[in-house]
């Protein structure tokens, strides 16, 4: 690593340690520069679009490879090795050094919080409506369902999504509860159910799929889910997993997560992934999702 790339790093920490209000340890600035010395990173995905996928010419890509290349090339790491895991055996793979971090899809959690470290929340992923095309029957809300009582939404069984759905109001007896996403889209183009939930994510990824976007279908916008008790919609925050030794890897990355959350660069890969306003990051932090509040 040359002198330069150390001293830009070292700058890049410190910047991020004193936006927290503390001054940046030399063991942390060390900490980093070896961390990075190689020039190499290993990243763990699950290869399910749009987090982080195989494409078709061989090489990964995806929401959260396009984040972290972008993140990190500006750290002076060019060589970015993606390894494909299941999602159950990322958070082992990470713990065991297999890869240097997470970045597929994972959602911050209090559970999760115990075994690595997050960076900042980078999506904000809400429930997502899939109806015919042009919806004609005008659904926008959970609670549409509510206040009609001949409306039928389709759900997954046991998914967070239909839970939301039945939190928000939707009668039990409204809800076509099926255990593939594929029956929901048969649901509805058979026209078994006026709309199905599903997280806005999968939503963007059916409708990426031609044969589905040539059956009639779109996104209900907008839309508005569940809503909490403080009057912010019901969400999950997705954001990079590293391990817990590796806060000052992950403080580097924060820095240069909120340059681009300035600068426009998080939102222009949001648009490559259909990703839009609903989806823009939280004004909640990592701690507070983490402490549950």
């Amino acid at each position: 690593m040359t002198q330069t790339r150390r001293n830009f790093l070292a700058a890049t920490l410190c910047s991020a340690a004193l936006a927290s209000g503390f001054a940046a340890p030399a063991m942390a600035e060390t900490a980093l520069t070896e961390r990075l010395s190689s020039d190499t990173l290993v990243i763990g995905i699950h290869n399910r679009a749009p987090w982080g996928f195989r494409g078709t010419d061989g090489e990964a890509t995806g929401y959260h490879p396009d984040l972290v290349r972008a993140a990190f090339s500006h750290l002076g790491v060019e060589n970015i090795e993606f390894v494909i895991s299941d999602f159950g055996a990322l958070i082992p793979g990470l713990s065991a050094n297999r890869f240097d971090m997470i970045a597929s899809g994972i959602a911050i959690t209090p559970e999760r919080c115990e075994q690595v470290i997050f960076s900042e929340p980078d999506l904000s992923i809400g429930d997502g409506l899939l109806v015919e095309q042009g919806n004609p029957h005008n659904i926008h809300s959970y609670a549409d369902f509510v206040q009609n009582p001949d409306l039928m939404l389709a759900g997954g069984r046991g998914t967070l999504n239909s839970r939301n759905a039945m939190e928000a109001g939707v009668p039990e007896d409204q809800m076509l509860q099926l255990p593939e996403t594929n029956d929901l889209v048969s649901a509805l183009l058979a026209g078994r159910a006026q709309a199905a939930t599903l997280s806005s994510p999968s939503v963007i990824s059916l409708l990426a799929d031609p044969n589905l976007a040539e059956r009639g279908l779109e996104r209900a916008e907008p839309f508005e889910g569940l809503m909490r008790a403080d009057g912010t919609p019901a969400a999950m925050y997705t954001a990079i997993a590293f391990r817990p030794a590796d806060t000052a890897l992950r403080d580097a990355y924060n820095a240069q997560l909120s340059v681009m959350i300035e600068d426009g660069t998080l939102e222009e890969i949001m648009g490559r992934y259909g990703f839009g306003p609903a989806e823009m990051p939280p004004s909640r932090t990592t701690a507070d999702i983490c402490a549950a509040r």
